[in-house]
């Protein structure tokens, strides 16, 4: 992933179908479709999160789908938190979904952090000097989970949802994690009027509205009227 926070559409689209391609692959192709609803916020967000299902599959053919809707939201309530995580120079290792899964877990049940040598195995954190150096990671999946399951999410799905997001930001915290949280999280953040940091993903959200099918028309329509 190479689009950088100088391009928020291509950067929003990119992310929305990385965090789906970990978290729910089978709602990917309306990955894009259902972040840009949500970042533009508003009625369209609050109904896009008003109507996502709380069971494992959508029914009647409807777009608002699953995982997706809830997830984008948990995301956004998370934002700071993540960001904050994402950002810390405790964890440089690359982690797993199975490493937080197994660290939020023990984590809930007041288990010890288990023996290790570093960060990067694949099932088991290894311990930092002053605690578990996946502590910080392993708030941001709880986090989220909690959020997802307030949604009416299943715990054990819940958990895997967050942890994958978590760990696919991770991965990609290099390359743009953080603007796509910003933008995602939009019109629910405070920015002060007339910055170029409010007018910038707005802008770049009615371009990217243009380029997913389906809205064309809507986006003409809103220009013409502009």
């Amino acid at each position: 992933m190479s689009n950088g926070p100088d391009d928020p559409p291509a950067l929003l689209e990119a992310w929305a179908t990385a965090i789906a391609s970990a978290s729910a692959p089978h709602e990917t192709d309306f990955a894009v479709h259902t972040a840009l609803t949500y970042a533009r916020g508003g009625r369209g967000r609050r109904a896009l999160v008003r109507r996502a299902p709380s069971v494992t599959a959508g029914s009647g053919g409807e777009l608002v789908t699953t995982v997706l809707p809830a997830l984008w939201d948990a995301l956004a309530a998370s934002c700071e938190l993540l960001k904050s995580a994402l950002g810390s120079p405790v964890v440089a290792n690359g982690v797993s979904t199975a490493t937080l899964l197994l660290a939020v877990r023990r984590r809930r049940d007041g288990a010890p952090a288990a023996e290790g040598t570093d960060g990067s195995a694949p099932a088991e954190p290894g311990p930092a000097t002053g605690g578990d150096e996946l502590l910080v990671l392993t708030r941001a999946v709880a986090e989220v989970s909690r959020r997802l399951q307030a949604h009416g999410m299943d715990p054990a799905a819940a958990d895997e949802a967050a942890a994958s997001s978590v760990a696919a930001l991770h991965a990609g915290r290099d390359e743009g994690a953080g603007a796509f949280l910003d933008l995602l999280a939009g019109e629910s953040q405070d920015d002060a009027p007339g910055e170029d940091s409010a007018g910038a993903p707005r802008t770049g959200l009615r371009r990217l509205a243009a380029r997913v099918p389906g809205l064309r028309r809507s986006a003409r329509a809103r220009g013409r009227s502009r």
